[in-house]
């Protein structure tokens, strides 16, 4: 009776121990199938990178542009930036489980973005930018809640910003600059306290610039030019902005005056509102703003004297109030 019970006893862990087995044989297999079709998809290499180097006669952490953990061994890391390389993106991406880090950056691949990428859930720095990827910015970006980077810019995406992208409570850049969104800036982006920069420029984004009702003290950087924004800059809008340090809304249909709550902005060294429509005078606090060094408001409908205090201003460099309504001078003080 007791070898029957050890027999079946062995029999028992031998049988859950072969699908663990053959899962983490399948696993390493799936990275080089996900990998060698990414391959097929690609129609034109032209430093035959891809053709010279990805075989299955050799370990795919030795492949060029793929990085491995030395734990699981892996892929961890793909990085085909400037490659020049031609095509589109195999679904069968998706199936690299472990993928912490995915550039291709710099390329000319094309077409939509597979969902399957939505299930890189350990994905942290996604960057598509300078490629030809067309489509939406698909919704599903937001369930990659680990995401610190996220670049998409130079590319041809159109539609609205998805409102899940403020699900990403771990973001720290958003750059989608130079592609043909459209629609408003969703209040959820800030709702992410880690951000620290956005570019969202030469882009057709429409309607108020939001504001979050959370203090963002890592957001150093809003780029907001070359749109079509409209409406007044909201008043409490740099609240919650302790620590920011460029500002660019430059050339879109801003009205409206400078709001007070900006002169808040200790940080600030770049201040860009130039082509818009906007009045009203420069405010006096503006020469509290010890470190600013650009100053960019002309082409607006801005008017009064410019305040004497802006010679106070030690660091400021560049100082262009052109085409508007303002009186008097800038004078330097030594």
């Amino acid at each position: 009776m007791g070898n029957t019970f050890l027999n079946l006893a062995l029999l028992i862990i031998f049988h859950f121990s072969m699908p663990t087995f053959s899962m983490k044989l399948t696993t390493i297999l799936t990275d080089q199938s996900a990998l060698l079709a990414l391959k097929d998809h690609v129609i034109h290499d032209p430093e035959n990178v891809l053709t010279t180097n990805w075989s299955a006669s050799s370990p795919v952490c030795n492949w060029f542009g793929v990085s491995c953990g030395s734990r699981h061994r892996r892929v961890t890391a793909l990085d085909l930036t400037g490659l020049g390389l031609v095509g589109t993106l195999p679904p069968h991406l998706g199936n690299l489980s472990f993928l912490s880090l995915l550039y291709i950056t710099n390329n000319s691949f094309y077409g939509r973005l597979p969902a399957q990428l939505s299930n890189l859930h350990r994905l942290k720095y996604l960057s598509f930018g300078n490629n030809y990827f067309g489509g939406e910015i698909p919704s599903w970006l937001g369930s990659l809640i680990e995401l610190r980077r996220l670049f998409l810019y130079q590319n041809n995406f159109k539609g609205v910003i998805p409102f899940s992208l403020g699900y990403l409570s771990k973001l720290e850049f958003l750059t989608l600059f130079e592609n043909r969104i459209s629609g408003s800036i969703p209040s959820s982006i800030f709702n992410i306290s880690t951000l620290q920069n956005i570019y969202l420029s030469y882009n057709m984004l429409s309607g108020s610039i939001p504001s979050g009702p959370h203090e963002l003290l890592s957001l150093e950087l809003i780029d907001f030019s070359s749109n079509n924004l409209s409406g007044h800059i909201p008043k409490d809008m740099f609240d919650h902005l302790p620590n920011l340090k460029e500002l660019y809304l430059s050339v879109n249909l801003l009205s409206g005056r400078i709001p007070a709550s900006l002169f808040k902005c200790k940080e600030l060294q770049m201040l860009s509102l130039s082509y818009n429509q906007m009045e009203g005078s420069l405010p006096i606090e503006i020469g509290n703003l010890s470190m600013l060094q650009y100053i960019y408001i002309g082409r607006n409908h801005f008017e009064g004297k410019i305040p004497k205090q802006i010679g106070n201003l030690t660091l400021l460099v560049d100082f262009d109030c052109s085409y508007s309504n303002f009186t008097g001078e800038y004078i330097r003080k030594n």
